[in-house]
């Protein structure tokens, strides 16, 4: 690692020009990508307890080949499956003309009625990620997924770090989720968080 480089941060491609460089005419070397960086996301998958309170970790391991920068982060939620048509020891039942509209998309009325509170509803939770490695925290204290996150399903879209972060070979990332949703839609439910950025092959600090 550079004397002048800070810890943590993503060395520059191209140090004469900074790391976003006038294309110029396009026969520079930036015209070609380095066939030593390779777009690469890392997905860790918690499967939650539908209980309020309960902590899920996961831990992703950066592999030997080379650093990891993430660029940007992301989730989606994957409800429980329904068990039938009771949920709590009772029958779902929809007034009408729900009850029509229903039953001509879905068979059993607790998939509708899980499908439309996992739409409207979503998911709340708190979170945080730990650099295991070099004990960084990337957050002061525990963040709410919408204000750190976004929505699963889109409609805020998920949010680009705040700079590219380097992650070297052999450290790890821990993934550390409490859970505030709570109820049979939560229970087994899956959790994906993915941090999407690129490899740096052969990258030795």
């Amino acid at each position: 690692m550079q004397d002048d480089q800070q810890y943590g941060q993503v060395p520059a491609r191209y140090p004469d020009r900074g790391n976003y460089p006038d294309p110029g005419n396009g026969r520079g070397p930036w015209a070609q990508p380095s066939t030593k960086e390779i777009p690469f996301d890392h997905v860790a998958v918690l499967r939650l307890r539908g209980r309020t309170g309960n902590r899920v970790e996961e831990t992703i391991n950066i592999s030997v080949d080379g650093a990891f920068v993430a660029t940007s982060i992301g989730y989606s939620f994957i409800p429980a499956r329904p068990t039938g048509g009771v949920i709590n020891g009772q029958a779902v039942q929809l007034p009408p003309p729900w009850d029509a509209l229903v039953g001509a998309v879905f068979n059993d009325p607790a998939d509708a009625a899980r499908c439309l509170f996992a739409h409207f509803c979503g998911i709340d939770f708190t979170y945080s990620i730990v650099d295991s490695g070099s004990g960084r925290e990337l957050q002061n204290r525990a963040i709410h997924n919408i204000a750190g996150l976004g929505s699963a399903d889109g409609v805020r879209p998920f949010r680009p770090m705040a700079k590219p972060m380097l992650f070297l070979p052999r450290s790890t990332i821990r993934i550390v989720v409490d859970e505030v949703s709570e109820g049979p839609l939560f229970q087994d439910a899956q959790l994906f968080f993915v941090l999407h950025g690129y490899k740096m092959l052969g990258y030795l600090p």
